[in-house]
């Protein structure tokens, strides 16, 4: 648990308020709390994750949309008669690469450490838990395939293709 909470530190995904001091009307309050997973190979996985059901949504967008399952059948045809290579890939820790539109704190928990224990924590960048982290890392996304000059196709806002002067390279996109 602390080497979650650490590696979300070091990411500078959190603001500490100094003792005392709370954070401006504008921000709401939510929970921080432990979820657990084994992976299938053994492996225990402990991830902090915000408490999204206590903020209220009214101003934010928390739409996302994901690739269409027709498009992923479609891109496996394609793939297959153009002798093309198919990966897969995973951005690991995803959300927390980008900054939250949520104005969000917490109170920090024992997993923080002594030094900050009880103090309050504002939520900088997206936790898993926040209802507009997949809008914003799926921004975030976007923004990054267009710097590399893909674009998204008509039929499905989620596949995006950059043209090469040999093959097309195809990237979709399942974010959830």
């Amino acid at each position: 648990m602390a080497k979650e909470v650490k590696a979300l530190q070091d990411m500078e995904c959190f603001e500490f308020c100094k003792h005392g001091n709370r954070p401006g009307k504008e921000y709401q309050k939510t929970t921080l709390h432990m979820v657990f997973d084994c992976k299938q190979d053994g492996r225990c996985k402990a991830r902090l994750v915000a408490g999204g059901h206590l903020i209220d949504l009214l101003d934010h967008d928390v739409y996302s949309s994901t690739v269409k399952g027709i498009s992923v059948c479609l891109l496996h045809v394609i793939a297959h008669s153009e002798n093309m290579k198919v990966l897969c890939g995973d951005i690991g820790n995803a959300y927390v690469n980008t900054y939250t539109t949520e104005k969000v704190y917490a109170v920090a928990s024992p997993e923080f450490g002594s030094g900050l224990e009880g103090r309050f924590v504002i939520l900088c960048k997206d936790l898993y838990g926040l209802a507009t982290s997949c809008t914003c890392f799926h921004d975030h996304l976007a923004d990054a395939l267009r710097s590399m000059n893909f674009v998204p196709t008509r039929f499905d806002h989620n596949v995006w293709i950059r043209k090469l002067k040999d093959k097309s390279p195809m990237i979709y996109l399942h974010p959830h």
